[in-house]
């Protein structure tokens, strides 16, 4: 999907839920799509890194048989750049402009509660918002995509820094790069994929791969990073 002008949405999109904690969600809870953002939620608060973002990918099927990875739920809890940088007064073109009041406008009418309420509330979505809000709307066909990779690879991808960002074939890395984030990470389970993606420079770590396995009920031992 091209993050500024494509026109397809989701039928629905997901609710918020509670917060949460790793203690209350533990393995032996069975996976199923009410929980999973309970879940990314738990894996963003308790990490020692700061992680601006989770999202599920659910794999399915769709009716012509290729493989699909969907949106299935996220997770935002931002940084410090969401206090700072409030969308400065940069140079945009109209029709950039009016296509993110669009966008957000339709995203507001899928969510209960909405998303945004005014054309001026706009000017209030930070960059790295703006790529997760956007991310409601992607999928990513027969292993297309970071998701794809990682899914299909059964490895998971650890994107972390500039130049790896813009060295990436992945449109989605070049979007990432493009609005803020220095590091992306996707790691396949059984049911799709989860990624995560930061403003900071984020090394690979152990932690996070255990807290997934945790939560989402991965069980591979042996797992590298691509």
């Amino acid at each position: 999907m091209n993050l500024w002008t494509d026109d397809n949405w989701p039928l629905s999109l997901p609710t918020s839920t509670k917060p949460t904690s790793l203690k209350t969600l533990n393995q032996s809870q069975p996976f199923n799509l009410d929980s999973v953002q309970q879940r990314l939620q738990a894996i963003i608060e308790g990490a020692r890194e700061s992680w601006t973002y989770a999202i599920f990918w659910q794999y399915s099927v769709d009716i012509s048989g290729a493989s699909l990875l969907g949106w299935g739920d996220g997770y935002y809890k931002g940084g410090e750049e969401d206090t700072l940088n409030k969308r400065k007064a940069t140079p945009t073109s109209a029709a950039e402009q009016e296509h993110r009041k669009r966008v957000l406008r339709e995203l507001s009418s899928l969510i209960p509660g909405g998303v945004v309420t005014t054309d001026d509330a706009v000017e209030e979505v930070t960059d790295t918002e703006w790529f997760f809000l956007v991310s409601m709307t992607q999928s990513f066909i027969n292993g297309g995509g970071l998701p794809g990779q990682a899914f299909y690879s059964s490895v998971p991808v650890w994107i972390a820094g500039h130049d790896r960002l813009a060295a990436s074939v992945c449109i989605r890395a070049k979007q990432a790069l493009e609005l803020g984030l220095q590091t992306v990470v996707c790691i396949p389970l059984t049911d799709g994929v989860v990624e995560f993606g930061s403003t900071d420079l984020i090394f690979q770590s152990s932690d996070l791969m255990i807290k997934v396995r945790v939560l989402f009920n991965f069980t591979n031992n042996e797992i590298g990073f691509h």
